[in-house]
């Protein structure tokens, strides 16, 4: 299959995440909904793992700290903010904002912590990205006080992500990035377990009617596994630049997936916030790729 092809329907997978995550959240609860994606996607990325890299590198007493911390942060973390705020606000609003955080948050931690220059194009991309969330979140704009509630849990999601970024970077030089994503998986899957259970993940699971079944069947292999997986092809295939400019897509099939599938009606604000944010994260994953810095990982990793 096509590299390019295999790319966009990664990214077609990743935008469908807010979508599906309705549709679990339906009759299933927030920490349920988290869990039960993570330990799914952990069966599949392992056989994928062992499919491919038979001779990984294995866990030591040495990496648990940094592995635990990228469950916490972009799997466990970002997921409980992104599906309780699900329950509050509209999947476009997270489609819109979730993947721009990271990459805003990530420019910034990078130049403090590790000398990356952010550059014109860079700083051009927070201005423009910044500006464009304000329109979606800013109150006033139409929305109820819970649905400012869930965008700012979707912003506090993202920033996650931002800090999950420079940790990968310590990760990459220890693992392939399909293992480190697998044992990332597996930590999230074993702190949510017990989350999930203190809200009897058990019994709403069994009761989840088919299309909640469908939402968490999908979030847990598509964007979670697949998505990764064509990503991976891809990155080898056409290289960095080309691969982590499809990311770009993520917010736009996010956002027509709502309005098509959930029948979510789109304020002019959110559409021009939404344009503002895509043109950010393009100046801010170009500036990023160019430089071999750590934003664009952040923007290519979400969701």
């Amino acid at each position: 299959m096509s590299a390019y092809l295999l790319l966009v329907l990664g990214s077609l997978f990743s935008g469908g995440v807010f979508v599906a995550g309705k549709f679990a959240l339906a009759s299933l609860p927030p920490l349920t909904v988290a869990w039960g994606r993570f330990a799914v996607a952990s069966l599949v990325l392992w056989a994928w793992v062992r499919w491919t890299a038979p001779a990984a590198r294995r866990l030591t007493a040495r990496d648990l700290p940094m592995v635990v911390a990228m469950g916490v942060t972009a799997m466990a973390g970002f997921n409980i903010l992104l599906f309780y705020g699900l329950t509050m606000a509209p999947a476009a609003d997270a489609a819109l904002i979730s993947p721009a955080v990271s990459p805003i948050l990530t420019a910034l931690l990078a130049q403090r912590f590790l000398g990356e220059r952010i550059g014109a194009r860079g700083a051009a991309g927070l201005v423009a990205g910044i500006a464009g969330l304000a329109l979606v979140i800013a109150p006033g704009g139409g929305g109820s006080g819970v649905r400012l509630a869930g965008d700012l849990l979707f912003a506090a999601g993202s920033a996650l992500w931002g800090v999950y970024a420079l940790i990968v970077r310590a990760a990459s030089r220890r693992f392939a990035p399909p293992v480190a994503t697998l044992y990332a998986c597996v930590a999230a899957a074993l702190v949510l377990a017990p989350l999930a259970a203190a809200e009897r993940g058990w019994a709403a699971l069994a009761a989840a009617t088919p299309g909640a079944w469908a939402g968490l069947l999908y979030l847990a292999v598509f964007p979670t596994a697949l998505a990764f997986v064509f990503f991976h092809v891809g990155l080898m295939r056409l290289g960095a630049t080309s691969a982590t400019s499809f990311a770009l897509l993520i917010p736009v099939f996010g956002v027509v997936l709502a309005a098509v599938v959930l029948g979510e009606r789109l304020a002019a604000r959110t559409v021009l916030g939404g344009a503002l944010v895509v043109a950010g994260l393009w100046l801010v994953q170009s500036r990023a790729v160019a430089s071999g810095g750590t934003a664009a990982a952040a923007l290519r990793s979400d969701c």
